[in-house]
């Protein structure tokens, strides 16, 4: 395999390593190796995960196929994917809030939903999207602006997963959710956190139609969500109903999406539960790489200053336009850096159906089969000095030496992320338009550890100070 560094050494600046746990360098045992994973299962990963191509165990419970590979995350995810679909513990974990929508869904009811939904995303969509974006992170920074005079502190995790939500309920749902951001928020971060921690039913394979204490506790966030978007819902079929002109949002397109090639649309729990859907993963994530992204900005200074130059002198002092995100190159490999440290969703995982061999590698049915982007994205074999933060890997003339399958922030193969472009827009804007206006840094003392459940976020926020630039 290549590593994905070109030919000349990156260059020195701080050599410092951005917060991560450090790998263990023997097994735990088993109820040391249960309380870890429940606690934050990126504690839990051995050194040999980092430095192996593939590592197999076979254990009592079943085989646990880990895959770094890249030609080995190829065929899970794209040339034999029908045998790898995803797996019984990760639609238990999301099955309950998101329902059959695009993230749980699989099979030809899969199929049928993307391509509905494609033409939702499609960069012309995404673009027309982009004056919406701008005005959400506008009102975001006169929030800014107050803390900045006071010198208060803020938590810019928080306030970063306030203007993702933001957005999305302008672009999807035209700023009709009556639920506040504060609920939202706090619903998602929730069920995140109860169905995201691993426990002994997990643990054990405990079998489906046993009661789930964690299941009753997620009940309360779910009823927000469904709640919401069933209340939208009915009231844009009695809007319709009466002829009145609809918004144009993504709720009326997907009301009104047509399969391109049987022409049928979507049914009604479908397009609920892909709402939910936007509304949970849709800004839980880019929320995250924002905040990991301002995270490593306040610790590297040096990132942060040629950062700001680059937004000085594409914008002018100008918002930015849909022209001018192209240029803000710097700003993408900032991004890019901060989810290959950070990945907004650390692990992937499959069930394999059928005997597979991933190169040297046999793979038995049943087998639990993981692709991890917080191990593929530090692996030795495919990055130089992988713990270090360093945007240029993802300079434009390096770019191509990142391996395909060697970086999976949005997955990989025909289940990539539908929303990867939207996001990545979305994300360039608001940062570009952050920087601007402010530096920012972590408080003194502040602890930031990375915990991923379910998707990567900093356990204990992000406090910061904001300084206004100009």
């Amino acid at each position: 395999m290549n590593k994905s560094a070109a030919s000349e050494p990156l260059p020195l600046r701080d050599r410092r390593r951005p917060s991560a746990p450090v790998p263990l360098t023997g097994r735990l045992g088993p109820w040391r190796y249960y309380r870890a994973l429940r606690a934050n299962p990126i504690t839990t990963w051995r050194q040999e995960a980092f430095e192996a191509p593939i590592l197999i165990d076979r254990g009592p419970l079943g085989d646990i196929v880990v895959v770094n590979a890249p030609h080995a995350i190829r065929r899970v995810f794209l040339d034999n994917a029908g045998n790898y679909p995803k797996d019984r513990l990760q639609l238990e974990k999301l099955g309950p809030g998101l329902g059959r929508g695009l993230l749980t869904t699989e099979g030809e009811d899969w199929k049928f939903q993307r391509r509905t939904l494609a033409p939702l995303f499609q960069p012309q969509a995404v673009t027309d999207y982009a004056p919406i974006m701008v005005g959400a992170v506008r009102d975001r920074l006169a929030r800014f602006e107050t803390a900045a005079a006071e010198g208060a502190t803020i938590d810019m995790a928080a306030e970063m997963t306030a203007l993702t939500y933001e957005i999305i309920s302008q672009t999807v749902f035209s700023s009709e959710l009556q639920t506040s951001a504060e609920v939202m928020r706090a619903a998602i971060s929730h069920y995140f956190a109860v169905l995201g921690r691993i426990d002994l039913w997990d643990f054990l394979k405990v079998p489906v139609w046993l009661p789930r204490p964690a299941l009753w506790r997620v009940r309360s966030s779910t009823k927000v969500f469904r709640n919401e978007v069933h209340r939208l819902l009915e009231q844009r079929r009695a809007r319709a109903a009466t002829a009145e002109k609809l918004p144009h949002d993504i709720v009326t397109l997907l009301i009104q999406a047509r399969d391109p090639e049987t022409g049928s649309g979507l049914g009604e729990e479908i397009i609920q539960d892909n709402l939910v859907t936007f509304i949970g993963a849709g800004h839980e994530t880019t929320a995250n790489a924002l905040g990991w992204t301002l995270f490593l900005l306040s610790e590297f200074p040096w990132a942060y200053d040629r950062l700001a130059h680059e937004v000085d002198t594409v914008l002018n002092g100008n918002i930015p336009s849909v022209q001018d995100i192209p240029k803000l190159v710097f700003a993408r490999m900032v991004i890019e850096e901060a989810m290959r440290l950070y990945p907004p969703v650390p692990f992937l995982s499959r069930q394999a159906i059928g005997p597979d061999r991933l190169g040297d590698a046999e793979v038995r049915p049943r087998s639990l089969v993981v692709v991890a982007p917080w191990v593929v994205h530090r692996h030795r074999l495919l990055w130089e000095e992988p713990e270090l933060f360093e945007p240029e890997r993802f300079a434009p003339d390096r770019r191509a030496l990142v391996p395909r399958f060697g970086y999976l922030p949005f997955g990989a193969g025909p289940r990539i992320c539908i929303g990867a472009g939207f996001a990545m827009q979305e994300a360039l804007i608001a940062l570009a338009m952050i920087v601007q206006r402010f530096r920012f840094r972590l408080t003194a003392g502040a602890k930031v550890e990375p915990l991923a459940w379910i998707t990567l976020r900093p356990s204990n926020g992000l406090p910061m100070r904001l300084e206004r630039r100009c």
